[in-house]
């Protein structure tokens, strides 16, 4: 398998704050949704919550793949370890087929007989082996499926034979035409006592069905924080989560607007309420604020008409907001230092620039690094704003201007 654990493995993600945004939800589609809305700052890449999906399952594919590695290479390790009981059939038909009772027949209908009494005996699989295979080759065809997508020359030929003699027997009977169950922990224990293939059957379905049922936070290490092209996201997500815990710790109120994903209606993602009513806008990627606010972006009025296609709106990953009062704008910035200084400066100079000039009379900007790249925190005033330079852990007691100053912060 390749390996995960590049450099970007060194920089932080702010897990409090993420577990923060996470408790209130109650679905990977969310958190899929969430970390697709995301827009990335160097490639002009739109990821679907699919593909996110199809990433994190590429992650539980390397490790699937190892569960794998012992399974049978051969069709009849399944088929004929599969135990039978015997069913009864009574049937009747128009001929004398095998199994003809010929005193029943005469005795039910007439004789000669205008049909034939038939007795069958029909071998049926035992019910929690067979529901719990179909249900782990289902499985096991969708992650394999989705890791393909990603990064199918490295991955194709992972476990190939052990999962395609498997996904083999799934196209026979009597599995064929069986419906998937996951299996109970009783399941597993059963399957665990009754020898191979099925005690190794029993650690693959554990292991697919705890992974299945894992809360998000435990799901978000195990299967996204792996992931290179994700810890970013996660930062940007953690980043949002440390100020939502910073506020709610200062006797702020929270209501979510709106789901934080792309795909909804534009507008502030939470409303944050002061302790004396004050109400503020909290925004998740913060290219809405000009169109919600009824203001022109100055960058989209000046590249109107300049370039083949339109540009679209820039802003900052996250933002508080009171119009006509001020804004505080925030750039997470996942990297080294080189990432962080210097790109960053460059961003949320141009948001809090745009912003005064537009939006509200004052205004200040965070560059949010890594906290273990990010070693003190720092600011300086540009004309009459504040830029500051953080890591998350620096957030943890930010308030919005209104009270900074009643607070000590300014």
């Amino acid at each position: 398998m390749s390996e995960l654990n590049t450099d970007n493995h060194k920089y932080k993600v702010p897990e409090d704050g993420l577990e923060e945004v996470l408790r209130g939800w109650s679905s990977r589609a969310q958190l899929y949704a969430a970390m697709a809305a995301i827009e990335d700052d160097w490639a002009e890449v739109r990821w679907s919550p699919t593909e996110i999906q199809q990433r994190a399952n590429r992650v539980l594919f390397a490790e699937l793949v190892e569960l794998l590695k012992n399974w049978p290479r051969k069709a009849t390790d399944w088929t004929d370890a599969l135990p039978a009981s015997s069913r009864r059939i009574r049937r009747i038909s128009l001929n004398p087929d095998p199994g003809t009772d010929w005193v029943a027949s005469a005795v039910r209908r007439g004789w000669p007989p205008d049909g034939f009494v038939v007795n069958e005996r029909s071998r049926v699989s035992d019910q929690v082996m067979e529901t719990t295979l179909r249900w782990t080759i289902d499985q096991i065809e969708k992650i394999r499926k989705d890791a393909l997508k990603v990064e199918k020359e490295y991955l194709k030929n992972a476990a190939r034979r052990e999962i395609e003699v498997v996904l083999s027997v799934g196209l026979q009977p009597p599995l064929q035409s069986s419906v998937g169950a996951r299996p109970t922990k009783q399941d597993i224990n059963t399957l665990r006592r009754s020898g191979a293939p099925w005690n190794q059957l029993a650690v693959v379905a554990e292991f697919l069905s705890d992974s299945d049922r894992c809360d998000l936070m435990d799901f978000a290490r195990r299967h996204l924080l792996p992931d290179e092209a994700l810890r970013w996201r996660l930062f940007h997500l953690g980043t949002l989560g440390v100020l939502l815990k910073g506020l709610r710790e200062k006797g702020w109120t929270l209501t979510s607007e709106r789901p934080l994903s792309g795909a909804t209606s534009k507008g502030p993602s939470y409303i944050a309420y002061a302790p004396d009513g004050e109400a503020w806008d909290i925004w998740f990627e913060a290219s809405g604020m000009w169109d919600h606010y009824g203001v022109s972006s100055p960058y989209l009025r000046l590249m109107d008409g300049v370039f083949e296609k339109p540009a679209d709106p820039v802003a900052a990953d996250l933002a508080i907001i009171k119009k006509g009062v001020a804004a505080h704008l925030f750039e997470c910035k996942f990297g080294g230092a080189s990432e962080v200084r210097r790109k960053g400066y460059h961003q949320v100079t141009t948001y809090v620039t745009e912003a005064v000039e537009k939006l509200v009379p004052r205004a200040q900007g965070f560059i949010v690094g890594p906290d273990n790249v990010v070693l003190k925190s720092a600011k300086l005033m540009l004309d009459d704003s504040r830029i500051n330079v953080v890591g998350p852990r620096h957030l943890s007691g930010f308030l919005p201007t209104s009270l900074q100053k009643a607070s000590g912060d300014e």
